[in-house]
C-alpha cells in the first residue's frame, strides 16, 4: 500500500527526513518497504520555451531549434512534426534520465547524452509524453500550458514533488491502510496529535429519509449503513491537486465523484461506493444475500454468478453491488449523473473474504473489509464525501445522514496488570509511564485498579483484544531496543541431567552425519496427497487446488524439493524431515477431531553421489544398502539393538526394493528405492532412496537413562564361518541362529561373502560371516574359542539346515 509523505501532513505535524519517517515506523512493525522521491524521475528535465525553428540542413524530417531553459539558450535537434517557435515544452538536459525510450520495444529508461545528429551537436532533447511517462503519445512532443514559467522543474509544473512509501501492512492492521491509520500510529514518536479534517457542510431543507429507504435484511454481515443523498451535482474531471494526490498512491482519476469517494477512502480508511440515485429503483436500497446461481455484471464489465453467502446491496428490484468488493454496471456514475447516494457501510470480514475470493475478485475495497474497519468511521466518511462534492461542483446535500445501525457494540475495554506486564517485557515500568505511552496510540484509562488500570480500546483497533495485546503496544512505543536482554545460565551437576526431545536430538544427530533438513508444506494437491492410498484428509476452505489436502505422507513434499534442487544444479543430497502426517479415521465423523489422526514421521533421502570422484577413488552413486546403514546407524544412537529390515513388496506403490523397519516386533516404516513412473512424474531422472518412520515407536523403545562402561582389557578374537544354505533362506535367519547360540562372549557378526555357483550345487548359495568374541573378564584361549564355535556351527545346522562350508 503507497502513502504520501505531503498527504500525511494534512493530519499530523511532523519534521523528519523520509529515511526518519521509514525507520521509526518500521521500528513499530509498520515496515517501509521502500519509498520513492517522485521529484527524481525527473531530475534535470526542466520547463523550456522553444525561441526558433529552423530545417535541419542534413536531413528533411529533422528541425532544428533553439531552446531557452532559464539559465543558456540549447540547440536541440528534434523530429516531431508538431514543434514550433513560442511554446512551453519539456526539455531534457544532458545527463537526464529519460523515464521511457520509444525506440526501446519494452521502453526501458535511458540515460541522455550529447549527440550528433546529422552533422549537428544536439544538447538536450525536447520530450513526448510517451517519453516522459505521462501518457502514450510519441509521435509528437509534449505541449506545456503557455503559463508554465521558463526554467522551472517538470516535477514542480507537474506537482510530481511528493515522497510516496512503500507500505507492508499485516493482515491485523486494517487501520494501517489509510493516512490517518499511519499518521495516528506516527502518535508514538511524533509527540504531536493526529486528527481529521473538521466537516462543515451546507445541507438543504430536503430531508435524505424522505427521499430514500434503505434496510439491513442481514445484520450479521452488515454491521451499519450509512448514507448521504447529494442533487444537482455536475459529474466531470476532478481539479489537479485531487488528481496528483490520487496518482500518487497509484490511483487512477475517473471523475469527481468517484475520485472523491477514493480520496476519502485512502484518508479514512472506510471504503466508499457512490450509486447514481436516480438508477436506484425506488430509491431504495435493500442489503441481502444474493440468490444461489444468482448473475451479476459488476464494474469491471464481467457478468459473475454468486451463491447465498455472498452478500449484495440492492435496490428495489434487482443488486446494483457485491458489498465490501465491488458495485454494478447498471447503477454506475457517468457524464448523465445529477443525483448521487453515498454508500458508506461497515461489513463483516470474514464475509467479504468469502465473497472476494468465491468471486475472485479482489479490489481497494475488499482488502480493507478483510482486516477490519472502523465501524465509527461511516458516518464521518459519508459527511466528508459530500462536503467535498458540495466545494468543488455545488451539489446540494440533502438533510441529515441517513444511519442504519442495528447492533451498537459497547466500549472495548481490557484490565492490564503493571506487575505483569514488566515481568513479560522484563521492564520497570511504573503504570503512569505505561498509561502515558498508551494514551500516544488513543488507547485511555477508564479505571484505575489495585495493580493496575482499566483500558478503553479505540473502535479502529481490531487486534487489541487480550492484555497481552496492550502488553505488546507498551512494548512497542517505549522502543525494542530500550528492553535489555536478560538472560541466566547455571550449570547443577547434583541432578541427572535433563534428556533431549526426541526430535533434538534426532536433528543433532542427523545434522553431525552431514544430511540437511528440509521443510516443506503440510498441505498439497489432492493428487499428491493420496499417493500413499486411502483417502486424504481435505481442507474445508483451500486458498488453491495446490493446497486442498492435507499430506497423509512426507514422501511427495520431499520429492518436490528433490527436483527443486535440481533444477537449481545441486544433484548429490543427503536430506531429512521432521513432520507430521494427516489420516481419516474409519468410523468416526468428520466433523469432530475423533476423526482424524496426526502423527510424527522422519524421513531420511539420499540421491546422487555417495562419494565424489577423487585422486585414486572413483566415485559412487547412492543405493539401498547405504540408506540402511544410515537408518541402523541412527537406530543404534538411541541404544535400540532390537530392530530389523524385513523384504516386504511395496510401500503404498511408491517404492520399489523396500524393506520394513521393526523395532520390538512393532512396525516402524519402511525404506527403499522410488518407482521409475513416481520419479518421472516428478521430473527426476536419478535414483532417490527414501525411508520413512515413525518417531513415537522410536521415542518408546529408546534408552533415555545411559550406561557407561569401561572400555575391554582383553584382547578380542575373530574367527570366520561359512556355511551353505537354501537359495530361499534369508541370510537373517543365519545372523538370528549365530546370535541366540553365541552367548555373551559374541560380541559382532557380520556378513562379508555371498556366493552363488556350481561349485555348492543349485538351488543353494554359500554365506560367509566374521564373528567377533570379546572376553571382558579374561583373556580367551584358543580351547574356549573353538568350543564356542563348535556350539554355533551344531545349532545352525539344525535350526537353518546348513551345511558347514568352511571354518
Amino acid at each position: 500500500m503507497k502513502i504520501s509523505h505531503r498527504w500525511l501532513k494534512d493530519y499530523i505535524r511532523f519534521r523528519l527526513s523520509p529515511a526518519e519517517l521509514s525507520d521509526k515506523l518500521s521500528m513499530l512493525g509498520l515496515e517501509v518497504g521502500s519509498y520513492e522521491d517522485m521529484a527524481a524521475k525527473y531530475d534535470k528535465i526542466l520547463v523550456g520555451k522553444v525561441l526558433t525553428k529552423t530545417k535541419h540542413p542534413n536531413a528533411d524530417r529533422l528541425v532544428l531549434c533553439t531552446v531557452d531553459t532559464g539559465k543558456e539558450i540549447l540547440e536541440i535537434v528534434c523530429g516531431a512534426p508538431n514543434v514550433a517557435a513560442g511554446q512551453k515544452v519539456a526539455v531534457a538536459l544532458v545527463g537526464a534520465r529519460i523515464p521511457r525510450n520509444q525506440h526501446d520495444p519494452d521502453g526501458k529508461p535511458f540515460v541522455l547524452e550529447r549527440a550528433m545528429i546529422r552533422g549537428i551537436e544536439s544538447n538536450g532533447m525536447i520530450c513526448s509524453a510517451y517519453e516522459l511517462g505521462l501518457g502514450e503519445d510519441a509521435d509528437g512532443i509534449l505541449v506545456l500550458d503557455d503559463k508554465a514559467r521558463t526554467g522551472t522543474s517538470l516535477a514542480r509544473y507537474l506537482g510530481a514533488t511528493d515522497i510516496v512509501y512503500e507500505m507492508e501492512v499485516t493482515a491485523n492492521r486494517g487501520d494501517w491502510m489509510s493516512h490517518i491509520g499511519v499518521a495516528r500510529e506516527m502518535q508514538g514518536f511524533a509527540r504531536a496529535e493526529a486528527s481529521l479534517p473538521r466537516v462543515k457542510i451546507r445541507e438543504s431543507k430536503t430531508e435524505a429519509r424522505r427521499v430514500a429507504t434503505i434496510k439491513i435484511l442481514d445484520s450479521r454481515k452488515c454491521l451499519r449503513y450509512s448514507s448521504r443523498i447529494l442533487r444537482n451535482i455536475t459529474v466531470g474531471p476532478s481539479p489537479k491537486w485531487l488528481q496528483d494526490r490520487l496518482s500518487a498512491v497509484d490511483i487512477r482519476p475517473v471523475n469527481n465523484v468517484v475520485d472523491v469517494t477514493n480520496y476519502v477512502m485512502m484518508e479514512t480508511g472506510q471504503p466508499l461506493h457512490a450509486f447514481d440515485f436516480d438508477l436506484l429503483s425506488g430509491h431504495a436500497i435493500v442489503v441481502r444475500c444474493a440468490e444461489e446461481g444468482e448473475g451479476f455484471t459488476t464494474l469491471d464489465g464481467k457478468a459473475r454468478t454468486l451463491n447465498s453467502e455472498i452478500l449484495m446491496i440492492c435496490d428495489g428490484s434487482r443488486p446494483v453491488a457485491i458489498a465490501g468488493v465491488m458495485g454494478g454496471a447498471n447503477s454506475e456514475i457517468s457524464n448523465k449523473t445529477t443525483s448521487v447516494l453515498i454508500e458508506s457501510a461497515n461489513f463483516d470480514p470474514g464475509s467479504v473474504r468469502r465473497a472476494a475470493k468465491i468471486i475472485g475478485l479482489s479490489t481497494d475495497a475488499s482488502q480493507r473489509f478483510e482486516r477490519g474497519v472502523d465501524i465509527e468511521m461511516t458516518a464521518y466518511a459519508a459527511n466528508r464525501v459530500a462536503q467535498l462534492l458540495q466545494s468543488l461542483s455545488g451539489a446540494e446535500v440533502l438533510k441529515g445522514v441517513i444511519d442504519v445501525y442495528p447492533k451498537k457494540p459497547g466500549r472495548r475495554t481490557i484490565k492490564l496488570r503493571i506487575d505483569r506486564a514488566n515481568r513479560i517485557l522484563g521492564t520497570s515500568l511504573t503504570l503512569d509511564h505505561m498509561v502515558a505511552l498508551l494514551k500516544r496510540l488513543r488507547i485511555k484509562p477508564v479505571l484505575r485498579t489495585r495493580g493496575g488500570v482499566v483500558l478503553e480500546v479505540p473502535s479502529s483497533r481490531k487486534d487489541l483484544v487480550e492484555e497481552i495485546d496492550v502488553i505488546e503496544e507498551v512494548a512497542r512505543i517505549y522502543g525494542y531496543d530500550k528492553i535489555a536482554a536478560k538472560t541466566n545460565a547455571t550449570v547443577d551437576f547434583s541432578k541427572p541431567r535433563q534428556v533431549e526431545s526426541l526430535q533434538d536430538e534426532l536433528r543433532d544427530y542427523l545434522v553431525g552425519a552431514g544430511f540437511s533438513e528440509m521443510l516443506t508444506l503440510s498441505l498439497q494437491d489432492s493428487l499428491s496427497g493420496n499417493l500413499m492410498g486411502g483417502k486424504a484428509v481435505e481442507v474445508l476452505n483451500p486458498v488453491s487446488a495446490e493446497a486442498s489436502v492435507l499430506r497423509a505422507s512426507l514422501i511427495p513434499g520431499a520429492l518436490q524439493s528433490v527436483k527443486h534442487n535440481r533444477s537449481h544444479g545441486e544433484k548429490n543430497l543427503r536430506c531429512f524431515e521432521l513432520g507430521n502426517v494427516f489420516s481419516l479415521r474409519e468410523g468416526f465423523s468428520k466433523s469432530t477431531l475423533e476423526g482424524f489422526d496426526e502423527e510424527e514421521r522422519i524421513l531420511l533421502l539420499l540421491a546422487g553421489e555417495i562419494s565424489r570422484p577423487q585422486y585414486g577413488i572413483q566415485g559412487r552413486k547412492a543405493d539401498i544398502f547405504d540408506l540402511k546403514g544410515e537408518i541402523a546407524a541412527l537406530l543404534s544412537k538411541f541404544h535400540l539393538d532390537k530392530y530389523r529390515f524385513i523384504s516386504y513388496d511395496n510401500a503404498g506403490a511408491l517404492i520399489e526394493t523396500a524393506l520394513a523397519v521393526e523395532i520390538n516386533g512393532t512396525y516402524t516404516g519402511f525404506l527403499g528405492k522410488i518407482t521409475r513412473s513416481l520419479a518421472i512424474r516428478f521430473g527426476i531422472e536419478d535414483d532417490v532412496f527414501i525411508s520413512e518412520l515413525k518417531t513415537k515407536v522410536i521415542d518408546q523403545n529408546r534408552v533415555v537413562e545411559k550406561k557407561y562402561r569401561a572400555l575391554p582389557r582383553f584382547p578380542r578374537v575373530t574367527r570366520d564361518l561359512s556355511f551353505v544354505v537354501d537359495a530361499s533362506l534369508p541370510q537373517e535367519r543365519v545372523e538370528e541362529a549365530i546370535k541366540k547360540s553365541g552367548g555373551s562372549l559374541l560380541s559382532g557378526v557380520t556378513l562379508f561373502d555371498l556366493y552363488v555357483g556350481d561349485r555348492i550345487g543349485p538351488g543353494k548359495k554359500s554365506l560367509a560371516f566374521t564373528l567377533e568374541l570379546q572376553p571382558m573378564d579374561r583373556t580367551l584361549t584358543d580351547s574356549e574359542a573353538d568350543e564356542l564355535i563348535g556350539r554355533i556351527v551344531v545349532h545352525v545346522q539344525a535350526e537353518c539346515h546348513a551345511k558347514l562350508r568352511s571354518l
